[in-house]
């Protein structure tokens, strides 16, 4: 009898083991993949001219980009020009270190709707809003607060709607990312699953050239409480033609 108690203690055991385990794989969060699509791998750029950019996600929890189960603007796309392939090895580690979480947030809400990194859209481009201001506390405050409660006639006649669903410490880090990351006139930032890059002219002609294009996707986690989202990247390498 007491055989009989062990065993089935043992098998009890064993089931809700077996259990638990299954039910842990079924609440883990699937990681997305995303890829650059257009252009091809070891495809060319020419100097000054379109290049046209296209990139797939699909993701287990959130859907597949080819059915418009995903969201445009939280698809992102970091271009960055070099010099020459010297130059290469030192982005990608760097690039590797970089944090990406507000660039991601950035996404998230509304701001590629008016805004571009380079070039205006609606509102001012993220490259003339960091010329124009400084970098000090109170100016990092004195926008975050008008992108909180709305502005208008500072980049001409269109307003700026308010932002009361940001929280305002996330403001003030939207803001001082673009005050420190829009500088650089051989990066550009843009949101969405296709588009186009326009090149740039020529500076040197000893210059060779090499664009690197990042897409960034992070997910919105599994329907269970406490899964925490998956960031997946894909980058492309291209030589100037």
């Amino acid at each position: 009898m007491r055989q009989i108690i062990i065993v089935g203690i043992l098998l009890i055991a064993c089931f809700y083991f077996l259990f638990s385990f299954s039910n842990r794989q079924v609440q883990e969060n699937r990681p997305p993949e995303i890829r650059i699509t257009a252009p091809l791998p070891n495809s060319t750029f020419k100097w000054n001219s379109i290049l046209p950019y296209e990139i797939q996600v699909s993701d287990f929890e959130d859907g597949n980009s080819e059915y418009d189960e995903i969201n445009p603007n939280e698809v992102l796309l970091i271009v960055q020009y070099l010099r020459d392939s010297s130059e290469l090895k030192p982005y990608l580690k760097l690039k590797s270190n970089t944090n990406y979480e507000t660039l991601i947030q950035m996404g998230s809400s509304t701001c590629f709707n008016c805004h571009r990194a380079k070039g205006k859209l609606i509102g001012p481009s993220f490259t003339d809003i960091a010329a124009k201001y400084d970098r000090d506390p109170k100016t990092i405050e004195l926008l975050a607060k008008k992108i909180m409660t709305g502005s208008s006639s500072v980049w001409g006649d269109e307003k700026m709607p308010p932002h009361p669903d940001l929280m305002a410490g996330q403001v003030r880090e939207l803001v001082r990312w673009i005050l420190e990351n829009n500088s650089d006139s051989n990066r550009d930032y843009l949101a969405g699953l296709r588009g186009s890059i326009k090149t740039r002219e020529k500076i040197e002609d000893k210059e060779k050239g090499i664009l690197v294009m990042t897409a960034i996707y992070r997910d919105h986690g599994s329907d269970n409480q406490g899964q925490s989202s998956i960031q997946a990247q894909n980058t492309l390498i291209l030589k100037k033609h």
